[in-house]
């Protein structure tokens, strides 16, 4: 029997998760074509821990967010500027950003990767770049050309920035389906402090 794919991650606020859809709405009306996260779906994500995680793991995930959650305090973020991954010649993942509390994020991560790796479940490879996924984009897909989406980007992702508090980190299942992928919580442990 397959294991089940999981993720820790940050839930958005419903202000953050309000922004990200009218910033989402702005670049389908400039043409931008992608399969757009769902609002409810929308978070951000710490750890990827991987697509066969086998059942008997939970207690022990569970226990390590609680400790690495434990250690850190509660803390600010600001979510702004709209970007995507890798670059607008070869999009992949366009995002939102996040502009404050990057370092906080980092360390939170950090705390995570003490915590996760030595349960075998080390930090993806590529480095943390701290994001909230709008839409991801289809291969062949029918979108403006690179210069058309590099300015539908500066111009949405030029709107107010998003303040949130972080004061928990979440264990998700993920599901995928026909319409989308669909987050089961499984755990949710709160952060130091207020």
């Amino acid at each position: 029997m397959r294991g089940k794919r999981m993720f820790v991650a940050i839930d958005p606020s419903a202000e953050a998760v309000a922004r990200a859809t009218r910033i989402a709405g702005r670049l389908q009306a400039e043409g931008v074509e992608a399969a757009w996260v769902r609002p409810a779906e929308m978070h951000l994500t710490l750890h990827f821990l991987g697509d066969d995680v086998d059942d008997s793991d939970l207690h022990r995930l569970c226990l390590a967010l609680d400790e690495a959650a434990a250690v850190t305090p509660a803390f600010r973020i600001t979510l702004g500027g709209v970007g995507v991954f890798p670059d607008s010649r070869r999009p992949r993942v366009v995002w939102l950003g996040v502009e404050q509390g990057r370092s906080e994020l980092v360390a939170l991560h950090d705390a995570l990767a003490r915590q996760l790796t030595p349960l075998g479940f080390p930090p993806e490879a590529r480095g943390f770049r701290p994001h909230l996924t709008l839409g991801r984009f289809r291969s062949g897909g029918t979108g403006p050309p690179a210069p058309a989406l590099a300015a539908a980007i500066e111009r949405c992702g030029a709107s107010a920035a998003s303040e949130m508090l972080v004061r928990k980190v979440v264990l998700y299942e993920s599901r995928l389906t026909k319409a989308g992928a669909e987050h089961d919580r499984l755990h949710a442990a709160a952060l130091a402090g207020p």
